[in-house]
């Protein structure tokens, strides 16, 4: 049976990045993906455009309101399963691809068995500079981070092995992952639900690789104002207290981590406030 990989794209006001991101997606094999992009109530016309730019090319879902990422993408989710897709793709709409992306995915896949699968991942603005070569995690202490972020590309990180977590950037798996683990956990106020999701894979048995063969561009947080705007670090914070209590079954290591975090992070934060990094 032949692959058919169903390529989810989340578009909220973001009419250029989205048609950037699907311009590239076109480049891909069209033997093996059906693209959907779901409208999460975008206010500024988009939808209306995508349809009338993209026509048939795309499987265009409006949702009435915006349901953040979680519930977006599982609106994409369950009609990619129930049009009989084998794999799915998450895949946020500020990144462009290369056009053997789902190919080196699924050679990927040929060697590392059913896993959550995620690609290298640039930065946009600066092609070779690395923004994901894999996920790093210590639960008991809070702390989640990408191994190599903004180091240059030599080649340091071309081993395809498991990581600790995938990010929903570029999220790729069968469909037998998505029907055992179930839909991303809507009660993340964005952000984390890709490691809520990648830690219940690993529970039920699939772990997480990093196919570095595999090669997406990524603007970072184009919706959302930037790395280390204001309104993405109180997100961040809320949902990472969520997965603390959601993964951690013990009150005292809870405490522990969440102590670690508080006392940490505020300096970082306050660095980058003091070089104008927050926005």
């Amino acid at each position: 049976m032949s692959a058919k990989v169903g390529i989810i794209v989340l578009n909220w006001n973001g009419l250029a990045d989205t048609g950037e991101c699907l311009r590239s997606l076109f480049a891909t094999d069209p033997a093996l993906r059906v693209i959907y992009v779901i409208d999460n109530g975008s206010t500024d016309g988009s939808a209306t455009e995508l349809h009338r730019e993209f026509g048939e090319s795309i499987i265009l879902i409006a949702n009435p309101r915006n349901l953040l990422y979680a519930g977006g993408n599982n609106v994409g989710i369950t009609r990619a399963l129930a049009d009989g897709c084998s794999h799915l793709l998450l895949l946020n709409n500020d990144t462009t691809v290369a056009a053997d992306l789902l190919q080196r995915l699924l050679d990927g896949e040929a060697q590392t068995g059913d896993a959550v699968l995620c690609p290298k991942i640039y930065y946009a603005r600066d092609p070779q500079r690395l923004w994901y070569a894999g996920g790093l995690i210590s639960l008991r202490r809070a702390r989640l981070a990408h191994r190599g972020i903004r180091e240059l590309d030599r080649g340091q990180y071309d081993q395809l092995e498991r990581t600790g977590w995938a990010t929903g950037c570029a999220l790729f798996g069968s469909r037998r992952l998505f029907e055992t683990v179930g839909m991303l956990d809507t009660e993340f106020a964005l952000y984390m639900e890709d490691v809520d999701f990648s830690l219940r894979a690993r529970a039920a048995g699939f772990p997480c690789y990093y196919v570095p063969a595999a090669k997406v561009w990524h603007k970072v947080s184009a919706s959302m104002g930037g790395n280390l705007s204001k309104k993405k670090l109180s997100r961040k914070w809320a949902s990472l207290r969520r997965l603390v209590n959601k993964h951690l079954p013990s009150p005292a290591a809870r405490f522990a981590a969440l102590t670690d975090f508080v006392l940490t992070e505020p300096p970082r934060v306050l660095w980058a406030g003091m070089r104008g990094k927050l926005k």
